[in-house]
């Protein structure tokens, strides 16, 4: 490496992905209910492949961090044996999972009720599912893995492209910390199914960050 070049700030990459489609009908109310993957399941892999492979070199270092539902954690596993399968590593972590909808899941929305859903939709950040959470206790818990997973490459020598397999509360939350979005208004974040968004993150330079792509879909 040259002298112009040594001191220069390293910048990882973060992709955050979100799930294909799931096996349930659309008036489920899903969280962290656990469901299979669909038909498309080989499909979106090798969309996901093609993509990472693609823009993350293989002289450069990549670690999978996986949600661990099902929805995830297949599309990940399969990621894994596609792209270097001895030199990448794959992680699971709870603290990515989606909401706790708690006694919601898995319920029709009819059967929900109106009356239930319009009192979610007053309080949208502090309405606290019964036997799970609110929208602000799940942020919280999704902030502070991502602060973790900041700290664990801050120390990196080379640049890490680190692909987060998840959720669209969790890649919401993220992008709203990130952009510095209050979190009521990133609820209106459209992000799809097998849906890409990208942070290239300097963690010893915070201002050099930046947010390439939002909702990208493969």
């Amino acid at each position: 490496m040259s002298d112009s070049n040594k001191h220069f700030p390293i910048a990882h990459n973060i992709y955050l992905v979100r799930h294909g489609a799931v096996n349930l009908d659309s008036d489920i109310c899903y969280g962290q209910l656990d469901c299979e993957l669909t038909e498309s399941y080989a499909q979106d892999l090798q969309s996901l492949t093609n993509y990472v492979q693609a823009r993350c070199p293989a002289s450069e270092h990549m670690q999978i961090i996986s949600s661990p539902l099902t929805r995830c954690l297949k599309l990940a596993k399969g990621l894994q044996q596609a792209v270097q399968p001895v030199s990448t590593s794959l992680k699971t972590n709870t603290a990515f999972q989606e909401i706790n909808f708690g006694d919601w899941e898995g319920k029709t929305w009819q059967s929900i009720g109106k009356q239930a859903i319009d009192d979610w939709s007053a309080d949208l950040l502090d309405y606290q599912f019964f036997k799970g959470e609110s929208a602000r206790q799940f942020d919280q818990r999704v902030v502070t893995a991502w602060h973790q997973l900041n700290e664990s490459v801050s120390t990196a020598k080379k640049t890490q492209n680190i692909i987060l397999i998840t959720h669209a509360g969790v890649i919401r939350s993220i992008l709203s910390h990130f952009l510095k979005i209050p979190l009521d208004h990133a609820l209106t974040l459209k992000i799809d199914k097998l849906s890409v968004s990208i942070l290239r993150v300097v963690p010893q330079q915070n201002q050099l960050s930046q947010c390439t792509a939002i909702n990208h879909i493969l």
